[in-house]
């Protein structure tokens, strides 16, 4: 009778690596996966060139990095945009034609874990899209460096209310823009998106490795509707702007974020045992 070779955690981890990175490869090729980047960048598009439109007309130069700080913490690029990776991801927990030796050679606890590791690639690389892209966007209009600009600060103190109306264009910034620098709030704004897109991805996947089918999505559009409604009705923000007062408090909401993707992927470890991955 043959011993049962225990594996080191280090050689579950790199075999997680391996199986999130294989998926990762295969997704690209997707055709389902290309539409969500599109959509995402469409949406954010969108939003850029209101931005633009209102830096054109207030006649001054922005930073490169602050129409990606606008865009995400007025709220309408922030909400629409998960669109575009929900698309992306739809179709967790990826069951393909491979899964079963994946399965036989690694076990369900290392494939989870590689789903749950590709979940966060995505989102990662997701998130890295849409700051990127708008960094790039605005360089022809912009500056480097960590100083706020003249038409970000009007639009924080509604000194061009007129004009920020006309262009749909808010930011309720000022608190941001007195204890951070732009570099800072583009670190805080980016990794406010991405603890949320994270949390949202392992949402649909725990649900989809549970019952599968449209629960998963109906689960997520649930949470996701209902944080916009909290968010208009209750002052609930998802956005760090609103939560910055010099105090550290801005940290408050990546720790909840962090306690519930920690939380739904210890169920993920559970239900994936009896998961029917036919």
């Amino acid at each position: 009778m043959r011993k049962a070779v225990r594996i080191t955690p280090a050689r579950q981890i790199a075999g997680a690596m391996r199986i999130a990175v294989g998926l990762l490869r295969q997704e690209w090729g997707s055709v389902r996966v290309k539409m969500g980047y599109l959509l995402g960048l469409t949406i954010l598009a969108l939003g850029v060139n209101d931005f633009f439109r209102y830096a054109i007309k207030i006649g001054e130069p922005v930073n490169i990095c602050e129409a990606f700080i606008v865009m995400e913490n007025q709220g309408v690029a922030f909400r629409f945009g998960i669109l575009g990776y929900l698309l992306v991801i739809a179709d967790a927990p990826f069951v393909r034609g491979n899964t079963y030796l994946t399965l036989y050679r690694c076990g369900r606890r290392i494939w989870n874990a590689g789903m749950l590791l590709y979940v966060f690639m995505q989102a990662f690389f997701y998130t890295l899209c849409f700051a990127g892209i708008s960094v790039a966007a605005s360089i022809p209009l912009g500056f480097p460096g960590g100083l706020w600009s003249s038409p970000v600060w009007l639009l924080a103190t509604k000194t061009s209310n007129v004009v920020a109306e006309k262009y749909h264009v808010f930011f309720d910034g000022m608190s941001m823009m007195r204890h951070m620098t732009v570099l800072q709030a583009f670190g805080i704004t980016f990794f406010y998106l991405l603890c949320y897109v994270v949390f949202l991805g392992i949402l649909l996947y725990v649900c989809n490795l549970i019952s599968g089918g449209f629960f998963g999505l109906a689960a997520v559009a649930v949470v996701h509707s209902g944080g916009v409604f909290l968010s208009a009705a209750a002052g609930l923000h998802q956005s760090p702007a609103y939560y910055v007062d010099g105090a550290g408090g801005h940290w408050e909401y990546p720790g909840r974020m962090a306690v519930l993707i920690f939380a739904l992927s210890a169920v993920s470890f559970f239900a994936v045992r009896r998961a029917d991955l036919s």
